[in-house]
């Protein structure tokens, strides 16, 4: 992904140049087009003054962090999510065995009167569930856009070393 000069170093320091910082703030958000980003790195780095290599490794080190922690947040909003669905699942097993073991012919009204609370608990979760399932393939894709996004960027960069 990086084959400038090692970024150990800029990513301790990165932000303590404040027009790195700004910069990297400014390109690092997904609401910034690749290209967009793209030219405003060229555009900094062409003006910036002294070593044009050590100012990209920063924004290379800075855009890393900035972008590893976006990705692992959302990482961890993804477990969350897998965490919810599973205790969903539970939920609609147990709704589901308490409703069966309760006797479909009574004629207690209590007794059918749970059976529908629970038909109509059952009919809700399932439906949560089928909704959140259909927009987890566009939750899990979101790491693999940021890792693109990384990779994109460092290219950029990589064209404007010396």
């Amino acid at each position: 992904m990086w084959s400038g000069p090692d970024p150990a170093q800029a990513s301790a320091t990165w932000r303590d140049t404040p027009a790195v910082a700004e910069l990297v703030r400014r390109v690092a958000p997904r609401r910034v087009s690749v290209e967009e980003a793209s030219g405003e790195i060229h555009r900094f780095l062409v003006a910036a003054p002294g070593d044009r290599n050590a100012v990209a490794t920063q924004i290379f080190a800075g855009l890393f962090e900035s972008l590893g922690a976006e990705r692992s947040a959302i990482m961890r909003g993804i477990r969350r999510y897998g965490t919810r669905q599973a205790a969903l699942t539970e939920r609609i097993e147990k709704a589901r065995h308490d409703r069966d073991a309760l006797d479909r012919d009574s004629t207690d009204p209590k007794v059918r009167e749970r059976r529908v609370e629970l038909e109509a608990q059952m009919t809700w979760d399932t439906r949560i569930f089928e909704d959140r399932e259909r927009l987890l393939p566009v939750i899990c894709e979101q790491p693999v856009l940021i890792e693109r996004r990384l990779f994109a960027l460092s290219r950029a960069l990589a064209e404007e070393l010396n």
